[in-house]
């Protein structure tokens, strides 16, 4: 239990993150026009995989399955942290299915791809690299 309490602690640290990507990406990338949306996507997706990087090892005594769990942890909570934003907003549901939409040049699809896999994959290139 103690594995996965760290696991959502580190996914805490992402919240910040993701806060102030959506805020450079409003006062700085939104002034590249169409791509200011799905580059945003892409630097989040970034610092997710580098904070597990960085992170994900510390937790000691973990097999496969807990890597994988943590990734399940990290997506459930990234999309309820995000429908509680939409809600917050006047939004729902709706409007997070329509974000996984990347037609329209929102890469949230990538972003939650990268929380599910991340603490696996980091964990293989740990393996590889000891």
């Amino acid at each position: 239990m103690k594995k996965y309490m760290q696991a959502i602690g580190i996914w805490l640290f992402i919240i910040p993150l993701a806060i102030l990507n959506g805020g450079f990406r409003e006062s700085v990338l939104v002034k590249l026009g169409d791509i200011a949306l799905p580059l945003s996507g892409i630097i989040l997706s970034a610092c997710i995989f580098i904070v597990a990087y960085v992170f994900i090892p510390k937790i000691k005594n973990c097999r496969t399955t807990d890597y994988v769990i943590f990734g399940l942890i990290w997506f459930v909570l990234t999309n309820l942290f995000d429908l509680t934003m939409y809600i917050s907003e006047g939004g729902g549901m709706k409007d997070l299915i329509h974000s996984y939409n990347f037609l329209n040049g929102n890469l949230w699809i990538l972003v939650v791809v990268t929380t599910l896999v991340s603490p696996v994959i980091v964990a293989k290139i740990k393996r590889r690299e000891a």
